[in-house]
């Protein structure tokens, strides 16, 4: 079995971030990626498959990494914490992991996660179709963090990083044995869990049906708290207090999404649809006020940004050590 390296080293420091949001594309899930503006951006990723799911491992200097829900990439990821600690906010909970801990995100599903020092994760990417047939009830664990320091979890967890380390030494005679090995690991250290599945899926479907409103009327420039409530029948409070424990507002949440969107449109849109087009098309009524509040995301213009994520990777960059 033999691990792929990839890393920044060789990028200039002003294409590292974009190169490295698209290798995020390709092996782990679509995502965004925020850097500190006075820290280097310096990142590097090892990978190999196995027989039933891949085993990705990214290391990188401090960010903030986050997802566009509602795309479904027919996989869930297991983030296990390396190096270092993060916070990750995803299936409703907030959570910091320590090293050895670990969780289940799904990418459809919202996601962010930060961290504040240089870190590394080992990612497992689970294809569905493998989750439905080997665990279907994994698919309810998304946001549960398990403890690798204790119980059934530190089982887990002392395997997988164990595996890993003698991945990257080279010892790579354990073939499809690694497979076999981390189902039947991961329902042990998620059977604690299960009480607690009931009452996190009604959690999980009040806040779908407002997530999902807010998606399918995005770009409505009048969209605000007291139609997101009246459109999923409960209070303008309520809706209030779920985006309090997602750590935002209902108007912060909408901007950011608008302008999530306006960026996956600009990366993807023919030069012929306007930076003003896009504008309007995802729910902003100035042209002004979007471009503003882009760069205050981005740190960068809606023109820069288009020109940079438009530039394709070349083989050159997916072949260094």
């Amino acid at each position: 079995m033999m691990l792929q390296a990839i890393d920044t080293s060789s990028v200039a420091a002003r294409d590292r971030l974009p190169f490295w949001t698209e290798l995020a594309d390709r092996f782990i899930a679509p995502l965004t990626i925020e850097v500190p503006d006075d820290r280097p951006f310096e990142a590097r990723m090892y990978r190999a498959s196995l027989r039933d799911c891949d085993i990705i491992s990214p290391c990188s200097s401090p960010a903030r990494i986050y997802n566009q829900p509602g795309l479904d990439v027919g996989a869930l990821n297991l983030q296990l914490q390396h190096v270092g600690s993060s916070v990750n906010h995803t299936g409703g909970r907030t959570s910091r992991l320590n090293e050895g801990d670990f969780l289940l995100f799904d990418p459809s599903r919202s996601l962010e996660l930060t961290f504040a020092e240089p870190t590394q994760t080992i990612v497992l990417r689970l294809p569905v179709a493998y989750v439905e047939a080997r665990l279907p009830r994994l698919r309810q664990m998304v946001g549960i963090p398990v403890r690798g320091d204790s119980g059934a979890g530190a089982l887990f967890s002392r395997f997988l990083r164990s595996a890993w380390s003698q991945l990257e030494a080279g010892e790579n005679d354990w073939g499809d044995a690694i497979s076999d090995v981390i189902w039947p690991l991961l329902d042990l250290a998620y059977s604690p869990a299960c009480p607690d599945v009931q009452q996190a899926n009604r959690r999980d479907l009040r806040r779908r049906a407002v997530l999902d409103l807010i998606e399918a009327n995005l770009c409505d420039a009048a969209l605000d708290t007291h139609r997101i409530a009246a459109g999923v029948g409960v209070s303008a409070r309520y809706v209030q207090l779920l985006f309090a424990g997602m750590a935002t507002t209902p108007s912060a949440y909408i901007q950011r999404r608008r302008l999530e969107r306006a960026a996956s449109r600009l990366s993807k849109a023919s030069s012929d649809v306007t930076i003003t087009e896009i504008a309007f098309d995802v729910g902003f009524n100035d042209l002004s006020s979007f471009c503003r509040s882009f760069r205050r995301r981005f740190d960068m213009s809606p023109s820069r940004y288009r020109a940079m994520r438009g530039r394709p990777l070349t083989p050159d960059r997916l072949t260094g050590a």
